[in-house]
């Protein structure tokens, strides 16, 4: 299908977006209850400015707080480059990780670095030296990066440098390997703005975190080298077991600092209710059963259910051993569930339990600390589930009294992590000079030795400076440095393992290839950004939730099978249902999918017998995700290069689609049984939300058994799908929108019977964005999506919810958004579909693109502007879109938005390429992405010509036919088409507002061919 031509009417108030003019008695069903306004309240102005190119955004202040953009490569764990150029969140060290259910991660705030890291410029001028680090306390700071490039730049008119910093991993569209590097770049630009000719350089330095979390608990020491190889300097930071000594004396005697066996705590002073007057004996009134204590006594927290906070302190003792064991369970909240070692009031030590009701044993390692007066503090300060805190016995001790859990190199978070700078680095000497000029901090705490051991309990820095260059006032000069890790293992292993053995060689590949990567990651960026017509912030819009394939959402197994949370540690299995909304990495990385399909849907979790395709890689049954499951298929195959992987695979598509058929039980078209689905709940019933996905399903069986020779199937695709179709509009349809067919005294809770869904035409989309053609009629469709915004579409989203809360809050009052679904028309179901009154961005990309399909795009802009507005960084991370958990998956849907801005229609295996622009066709540019390369399009229309460019930037493109969308004043045209400047043989027919060429002889352009089309009236 080509997007039409065609732009809808638009109708202006004072302050009004567009609205679809309704009669008097059209508008008087409407609810009185229903305060989502039809007049959306936007002007003329606003419109037009959504629709502006713009420039790229900075950030600066305030902003900068919030920012927090994934640098590393995709499915190799999580890394920001926050706003001031800083380091966080660190998620590279295979701990689970659980973002937040909703309410948790919607929220202001800066992200954590739990590794000491950064750089520091360093200037001779004059006579004099000085240094400053790249951090906000530079001066002025701005934030401009577009994903996968982040770009900081750092200004002071007291220092006589400026400073850019670029940071990112190589991110190259079709090369999922090279884009899956566990590193990040790191390029550094110094230019002298004085008047006089400066010496400069950069101090760079990097915590040894190795063992991050197994530290507390293991007996291991860490190691720091500097290396100097290939003409290049490594920091390289590594751990091992720690060393055994023969001569060791026999251990002394233990020291019991509490048993909690007496009637109370004694001298341990308590604060607040949680601990009681004393100790528990075990288990307490309602709670789970506890274990693992010793004798009778323990502490328990589990008092009033969770709720009561305290804590309780002991009086202090010396450290005359080295280690304390103890006995800990409950809660796993850092720093509101703990025990904590203070000294001088200050906590050096701190352990969580593991959100269990079992004591295990667990040892710090204080020989460092021998000799100081501490104090134990046990602290309960949480709520809710496993807000409680359980200890017991602890002692001094020579010996850990919990057994090591294996080898070192066994561990999760065993492996190496580096630094790397492309050239010579300064002697230790030099560099311990300029790191005193860095201030006394970075003194205290970066070593420059070049090799060191140290206890693992110890955190310690290493650091080193480039030689020195000379600038001219004016002068630039760029510094290349690589931070790496090399973390293999995560329980399914990562894909990097196969090709790397250390954070080492991954830096020297980096560099040793850095022209090429860096090359076409920056081709990419210049492609997708600075050469295309679409505004500048729609675009970082659209591929911001890119992003989220270099965070914790993403996995891609040492097997080579791609893996997905929905976000970031929360909901597991590459739900089905949930990954029907994305979009982005199928055309971005196709073999990846082609994997998550061959692996997990026609592998692990795939029942052979009856064809189902359990929607968390297991055997439970979603209407939707089976559904959705036949059109990743179909999209997989249009994404290859030929029919290998349809042939491969058509028997396990086939029997996935027949479970469907089979769920519909009379080929009618409509499924009426229960049906589990993405809102967490089952409809019953007919409804459009799983039934469009059905009919879609079918017409994709249609023509993937159509190319496999299956005559018929195809037919009964096609008699079940006519019949679902009619059916539909005949059952479903109120006028105005889909409704769900229920009795709602039989079924009374998660249905929405009357209720306006955002959702009701979800495989429509679906059905564009693969060619399919309508699978309702177009009037219905549009009727139906001018519905769904005159009714879910809130300019405010305040007054709704005052009325009717949100499950959880991911817009705030005062902010746009759209509804899951209302009930304009007929009284509010309290009780109705789950989520009813939640913004997710998910499903706001899935409509927005539909709209732009249907003609509707001021509509579709405005819902892309309205997140764009909410992720501002005034109020949360621009960077990671949210729902259950941080950098939802379902957010991918974005690209849904950008293929239809396109009409983009891709057939690989037949050679197949078109598009109909539905914004500015009279000139338009934008990045497309095939299945062996990617370019650039370019239409350019006046009234009697049109030309089309067809760039290959990256990779091949292989074409048999071509289609594009041209005005309906082309009745008669003459087409030419050349191809690197050579004319090419074609044959062409022009049908309504849609021109399809047939080249003669199959074509391959190459990475810098053009391929051009001119159409003449």
């Amino acid at each position: 299908m080509m997007g039409k031509l065609s732009t809808t009417t638009i109708k202006f108030a004072a302050f009004s977006f567009l609205v679809v003019s309704l009669s008097t008695a059209q508008a008087a069903k409407i609810r009185k209850g229903h305060v989502i306004p039809a007049d959306k309240g936007l002007s003329r102005n606003a419109i037009r400015k959504m629709y502006e190119r713009g420039k790229r955004q900075t950030y600066q202040g305030k902003d900068l707080d919030t920012i927090g953009m994934p640098v590393g490569g995709i499915a190799t764990g999580q890394l920001y480059l926050r706003g001031d150029g800083t380091l966080a969140v660190w998620q590279i060290f295979n701990r689970h990780v659980f973002s937040g259910y909703g309410r948790d991660n919607y929220r202001t705030y800066r992200p954590d670095s739990p590794v000491d890291s950064g750089f520091a410029v360093v200037v001779e001028s004059n006579g004099r030296t000085l240094a400053k680090k790249l951090n906000r306390d530079f001066g002025i700071v701005e934030f401009t990066g577009e994903y996968p490039i982040g770009l900081v730049r750092y200004k002071n008119p007291n220092f006589p440098l400026q400073v850019e910093m670029e940071a990112f991993s190589p991110f190259i569209p079709l090369n999922a390997k090279d884009s899956a590097l566990p590193a990040t770049l790191f390029h550094i630009t110094l230019e002298n703005t004085s008047k006089r000719a400066v010496e400069v350089g950069i101090l760079g330095w990097l915590e040894n975190a190795v063992l991050m979390d197994s530290a507390k608990s293991v007996l291991a020491q860490r190691r720091s080298q500097i290396q100097k190889k290939k003409n290049r300097s490594l920091i390289v930071h590594t751990a091992e077991e720690a060393p055994t000594h023969e001569d060791v004396p026999s251990p002394r005697s233990k020291i019991v600092i509490a048993d909690f066996e007496g009637p109370d705590y004694g001298d341990w002073k308590s604060t607040g209710q949680a601990f009681g007057k004393g100790p528990a004996h075990g288990t307490l009134a309602e709670q789970n059963p506890v274990s693992g204590f010793l004798g009778k006594g323990l502490v328990n927290t589990y008092l009033g259910k969770d709720v009561p906070h305290g804590t309780l302190t002991s009086p202090p003792f010396e450290i005359n051993r080295k280690f304390i064991n103890f006995l800990i369970g409950g809660g796993n909240h850092i720093g509101q569930t703990c025990i904590n070692l203070l000294i001088d009031g200050k906590v050096v030590r701190t352990a969580v339990g593991k959100s269990n009701e079992k004591l295990e044993w667990y040892f710090w390692d204080v020989e460092e600390l021998e000799g100081k007066q501490a104090q134990i503090q046990i602290v309960d300060k949480a709520s809710g589930g496993w807000g409680h805190i359980n200890i017991d016995q602890i002692e001094l001790s020579d010996k850990p009294e919990k057994v090591p859990s294996g080898p070192v190199d066994k561990l999760p978070d065993y492996g190496s992590l580096v630094l790397a700078f492309d050239g010579k680095a300064c002697s230790p000497s030099e560099a311990s000079n300029i790191i005193a000029l860095a201030g006394d901090t970075l003194k205290k705490k970066i070593s420059v030795q070049n090799n060191i051991a140290f206890p693992v309990t110890q955190r310690r820095n290493t650091g080193m400076a480039t030689n020195t260059v000379k600038l001219a006032p004016g002068a630039k000069t760029t510094l290349q440095f690589v931070l790496a890790w090399f973390f293999p293992n995560y329980e399914h292993g990562h894909e990097y393992a196969n090709r790397f053995n250390n954070a080492s060689e991954v830096a020297h590949f980096i560099l040793d290839n850095h022209k090429r990567l860096a090359g076409e990651t920056r081709k990419w960026h210049k492609t997708f950004y600075e050469d295309s017509t679409l505004p500048r912030w729609l675009l970082f819009r659209l591929h911001s939730t890119v992003c989220n394939l270099s965070t914790g959402t993403c996995h891609w197994w040492k097997s080579g099978r791609f893996w997905g949370w929905e976000g970031v540690g929360c909901c597991a299995g590459t739900c089905t249902h949930v990954w029907n909304y994305a979009h982005a990495l199928a055309r971005l990385f196709p073999e990846l999918e082609r994997s998550a399909r061959e692996m997990q849907d026609f592998g692990e979790g795939f029942d052979s017998q009856s064809g189902l395709v359990g929607f968390r890689s297991n055997r439970a049954y979603a209407a939707d995700g089976q559904c959705g499951t036949v059109l990743k298929a179909y999209r997989e195959h249009l994404m290859s290069a030929d029919n290998t992987f349809l042939k491969r695979n058509w028997p396990h598509i086939k029997k996935i689609l027949m479970f469907s058929i089979i769920r519909d039980g009379n080929d009618d078209g409509l499924i009426e049984i229960s049906q589990h689905n993405t809102f967490d709940i089952n409809f019953e019933g007919a409804n459009t939300f799983v039934g469009s996905l059905y009919l879609a399903a079918l017409r994709a069986g249609e023509e993937m058994a159509n190319e496999t020779g299956d005559k018929a199937f195809a037919k009964r695709c096609r008699k079940i799908y006519e019949s679902g179709s009619r059916l539909t509009v005949k059952r479903l349809w109120d006028g105005e929108y889909f409704i769900q067919e229920v009795d709602l005294k039989k079924y009374p809770k998660h249905q929405y019977e009357k209720g306006c869904l955002s959702d009701q035409l979800f495989g429509q989309g679906w059905a564009h964005l693969l060619g399919l053609g309508y699978i309702y009629p177009p009037e219905n469709v549009n009727k139906a999506l001018q519905s769904v915004w005159k009714y879910n579409w809130a300019p405010d989203i305040g007054p709704y919810n005052v009325n009717h809360k949100p499950e959880r809050w991911f817009a705030s009052p005062g902010e746009p958004g759209l509804f899951t679904c209302t009930w304009p028309k007929s009284p509010y179901i309290a009780e109705g579909v789950r989520y009813k009154n939640e913004i997710w961005t998910g499903i706001e990309y899935q409509v927005a693109g539909h709209m732009v399909w249907e003609d509707m795009l001021d509509e579709a802009l405005a819902i892309c502007y309205g997140i764009e507005k909410r992720y501002h960084p005034a109020k949360h991370n621009p960077f990671n879109e949210v729902e259950c958990g941080d950098h939802y998956a379902r957010a991918f849907a974005s690209w849904g938005v950008y293929a239809a801005l396109a009409g983009y229609e891709y057939h690989g295996p037949k050679g197949h390429l078109g598009f109909a622009p539905a914004i500015t066709p009279e000139d338009f540019r934008a990045a497309f992405t095939c299945a062996e390369g990617w370019g650039t399009f370019t239409q350019k229309r006046s009234r009697k010509i049109q030309r089309e460019e067809i760039e290959v930037r990256w990779g091949r493109l292989r074409l048999k036919t071509l289609a594009f969308a041209v005005p309906e004043s082309f009745q008669n045209v003459k087409v030419s088409v050349t191809a690197a400047g050579r004319s090419v043989k074609i044959d062409y027919k022009l049908n309504d507002s849609r021109l399809d060429i047939t080249i003669k002889n199959e074509l391959v352009l190459s990475e810098g061919q053009t391929l051009e089309i001119t159409i003449n009236r």
